[in-house]
C-alpha cells in the first residue's frame, strides 16, 4: 500500500531562507522536486552504525545540518500531526540498510504527556554512497 505523501509548500518557503550550503535547502530547492514526506517508518531492516563505521564522519555532517534546521522538523511533524504540546527532538541513532544501500538517521521528540503517543520520529533516508536524500518518515510512536 502507497502511503501519501504530506504537503511540502510550508518546507520549501522555510528553506528559502536557509544557507545555500546547507544539504537539506538543496534537496528542497526549486531546482529539485524535493524529496517525499511519508507517514510511518522506514520500512526496510537497518542496523545501527557501528563505532568504527566508515559513514560515521559523514553522518555527523549531515546531523549539524539536520539539526540547524530543528524548527522545520517541528513543523514538518505539525503539518501531519495535530501536536500542541512542545517538540524537542533529540539525535536517536544512525543506522544502515546495506540491503537497499540506505542510511537512515532518526530524530525523537518525546510526549510530556504520553496518553496513547509516546512521541514522534522522523527518519531521514539516505541513498547510499552519494547520500542524496531520498525521503523523509514521520511517525506518532505508539506506547507499546
Amino acid at each position: 500500500m502507497r502511503q501519501a505523501a504530506i504537503p511540502l509548500l510550508g518546507l520549501i518557503m522555510l528553506f528559502l531562507s536557509c544557507p545555500a550550503n546547507s544539504g537539506l535547502t538543496k534537496s528542497f530547492s526549486n531546482a529539485n522536486p524535493p524529496p517525499p514526506v511519508i507517514p510511518g517508518y522506514y520500512p526496510a531492516y537497518h542496523y545501527p552504525l557501528t563505532p568504527k563505521h566508515n559513514l560515521l564522519n559523514k553522518t555527523t555532517l549531515l546531523r549539524r545540518d539536520i539539526e540547524a534546521h530543528e524548527p522545520w522538523l517541528r513543523q514538518l511533524v505539525r503539518q501531519h500531526y495535530a501536536v500542541k504540546s512542545p517538540l524537542e527532538f533529540s539525535f536517536s541513532y544512525a543506522g544502515i540498510d546495506s540491503l537497499n544501500r540506505r542510511l537512515i538517521i532518526r530524530y525523537f521528540a518525546p510526549n510530556p504527556n504520553p496518553d496513547e503517543i509516546a512521541g514522534w520520529q522522523v527518519q531521514f533516508v539516505y541513498r547510499l554512497p552519494r547520500l542524496i536524500l531520498e525521503c523523509i518518515y514521520i511517525w506518532a510512536v505508539p506506547l507499546e
